[in-house]
């Protein structure tokens, strides 16, 4: 084994401990070879572990170094990301620094091979089906690819390329290779373990709702002035699946949509998460589902600031979509139209309580459906899920489920198949 020790310059993630163990072990001499193997296998532990939860399989030596470096925020990264390719010492300094973590994974492999066939294994691995954590799905197909990249390199520029055409694909850090992201009470980004994968036409029912949102996206994709978008209207009627879809629309995640998830609670946080995100080459839509105010509750004028009026501009690759019951998200009361009404300054507190829904350039109205657009979107999940009974039956049986409590929404024609599908020993996917 090489006595050495590799000296990370700019690449530095939670990779760390592991090559640290990998290191260690090439550094013993062979009067230390037990100490170095058991090294090697508690690195190994962690790469597997790795695997697992993404499902990941095949060499898993490459594809351990090409996912941690994906998802290291590091200076190539960010510089590859806003350029064809990136320029001065870095581009001298990297391909370096990358020889040296691709040697320390050659030469682990190499040695484990030949004292513990066992670790052979991870030349192709297979991982055990279950993941806990979701890739976007080109993402991995990107991440795959880097991996072969890198076991075919010969030379440090063949892996510095294979790298920076990666990041400028795919960007780096975290948005990388997710697109879902929550704002932690911790007050960091998380990705969603397992995202939402229902695109957008599988929602059936409200077109013309749902082309307004996407003529929205489209337009923010395209690198234009979007506006911010409120959808309101009764429960179950599909708002918060609508903004989720977008991110299986096919192309947006490729073109840069990355979706975050604010919460009510976490509105103070706002100015915080767009200093994140205001440098990245990615488009941000912050999702606040659910929002409303009663009377008692000011945190509502945070956002205010924050979409138009603060002293710091919103950047111009962040959008707002929200979802509310509430037109005007705020409670409004009898009270208040009175004062309306009363005479001087009687509208100053009604004016108040408008002023945040009228932030948002667009508002798309999602009404209950009807009994008639109920049973359309009913036959339709019915059809797709290859449930087969006479369509009296199934109205019948569809109306009776209604006076549940549901209402005519596509959330209860949902739960109605879910209904009719579990009753067969099926799901509703």
């Amino acid at each position: 084994m090489k006595n050495r020790v590799v000296v990370k310059l700019f690449f530095r993630n939670r990779a760390d401990d592991t090559l640290a163990k990998l290191e260690r072990a090439l550094s013993l001499s062979e009067g230390r070879k037990e100490e170095a193997l058991a090294l090697i296998r508690d690195a190994v532990a962690d790469i597997v572990a790795v695997a697992e939860e993404y499902a990941l399989g095949g060499d898993l030596w490459e594809t351990f170094l090409a996912l941690r470096l994906a998802e290291d925020d590091n200076p190539l990264g960010r510089a590859a990301e806003l350029r064809d390719a990136p320029s001065g010492s870095i581009a001298q300094m990297a391909p370096r620094e990358l020889w040296r973590l691709h040697e320390t994974i050659a030469n682990a492999r190499n040695w484990a091979g030949r004292e513990d066939e066992t670790l052979r294994l991870m030349e192709n691995y297979v991982p055990s089906g279950g993941r806990l954590f979701s890739l976007y799905p080109e993402a991995e197909s990107g991440l795959q690819r880097l991996a072969a990249a890198f076991k075919a390199a010969e030379t440090p520029k063949a892996m510095y390329d294979a790298l920076v055409e990666f990041y400028g694909v795919y960007g780096s850090g975290i948005y990388a290779l997710n697109s879902a992201f929550h704002w932690a009470p911790e007050k960091r980004l998380t990705p969603a373990s397992v995202p939402d994968t229902s695109p957008l036409a599988s929602l059936v029912g409200y077109e013309s709702q749902k082309r307004e949102l996407l003529s929205n996206t489209e337009y923010f994709l395209s690198g234009k002035a979007a506006n911010n978008v409120l959808l309101f209207g009764d429960s179950g009627t599909g708002k918060s699946s609508s903004v989720r879809a977008l991110l299986n629309q096919p192309g947006f995640v490729r073109r840069g949509l990355r979706m975050i998830e604010v919460r009510k609670g976490q509105l103070n946080d706002v100015p915080e998460v767009l200093a994140l995100v205001r440098s990245r080459s990615y488009r941000f839509v912050l999702f606040m589902d659910d929002l409303s105010f009663e009377e008692f509750e000011v945190e509502y004028k945070h956002l205010k600031a924050v979409i138009e009026g603060g002293l710091e501009s919103r950047p111009e690759n962040v959008v707002i979509y929200a979802t509310s019951n509430r037109r005007h998200i705020v409670r409004e009361t009898w009270a208040d139209r009175e004062a309306s009404a009363g005479g001087i300054h009687g509208g100053d507190t009604m004016q108040e309580k408008l002023s945040l829904a009228d932030r948002f350039g667009v508002a798309i109205w999602y009404g209950a459906a009807g009994k008639e657009e109920y049973m359309r979107i009913v036959r339709a999940l019915a059809a797709r899920e290859g449930v087969s009974m006479e369509e009296a039956e199934l109205e019948s049986l569809a109306l009776r489920w209604e006076l549940g409590g549901g209402g005519f929404t596509g959330r209860t024609a949902r739960q109605f198949v879910r209904h009719l599908l579990l009753k067969q020993g099926r799901r509703l996917e």
